[in-house]
């Protein structure tokens, strides 16, 4: 894990299994109960808490660090998500939304954390 920051890589741990929760309750029929789907939810929900407890006890992280990082992850996976496998259409606020939390971890990088 050398190659990789460890809030990059935790973060990134952490939204696949959130945007994956997300296309799969999207895509769960309609009229089957939630509750048929808890042998999935629960994995999901639980490798993402604690990805995320990873993220933000991550050495020389601090909590909004991991937020950006967070935060970029889970929306760029969703936006990739809406517009190669689901074909939505993307909002312009949603795309405006990703260019800001580009514009943060620049940021970040040049005033240091």
């Amino acid at each position: 894990m050398n190659f990789i920051h460890p809030t990059v890589f935790w973060g990134l741990a952490a939204a696949v299994p959130a945007v994956l929760a997300e296309y799969l309750y999207r895509m769960w029929p309609v009229g089957t109960p939630w509750w048929h789907g808890l042998w999935l939810w629960v994995p999901l929900q639980l490798s993402i808490g604690y990805c995320i407890f990873r993220l933000v006890s991550a050495p020389g992280t601090t909590l909004l660090d991991a937020f950006i990082v967070w935060a970029f992850s889970t929306t760029a996976m969703r936006v990739f998500v809406s517009v190669m496998v689901l074909h939505d259409d993307v909002k312009p606020g949603t795309w405006f939304a990703l260019g800001l939390l580009i514009m943060a971890k620049i940021a970040q990088s040049f005033w240091g954390r």
